[in-house]
């Protein structure tokens, strides 16, 4: 299992959460090997946006990455972002 830090940046964080939080569950339900995802917001650093989520392997967070679920949301996950940063951890 791994576990993905997805670190965001968007505008508006307020009406980005909404859309982040359908997305994740839409995710959990749907994307093979996509284990859990939660959405965190860092208080202290404006316009930052989390995703902490757990897949079953590297190979699984891809197939997400490029699958039908994100291509869903894109479009409106995209009217709002700025920049992103993935990092990757093992879970042993």
């Amino acid at each position: 299992m791994i576990v993905v830090l997805n670190d965001d940046r968007v505008k508006d964080v307020e009406a980005y959460l909404p859309i982040a939080k359908a997305f994740a569950a839409d995710a959990v339900a749907n994307d093979e090997g996509c284990i859990s995802m939660e959405v965190l917001v860092d208080a202290k650093t404006p316009g930052r946006v989390l995703y902490l989520s757990h897949f079953e392997s590297e190979e699984a967070f891809k197939n997400h990455a490029s699958g039908a679920t994100f291509q869903k949301w894109l479009p409106e996950l995209g009217k709002y972002f700025i920049s992103a940063e993935d990092h990757f951890f093992e879970v042993r």
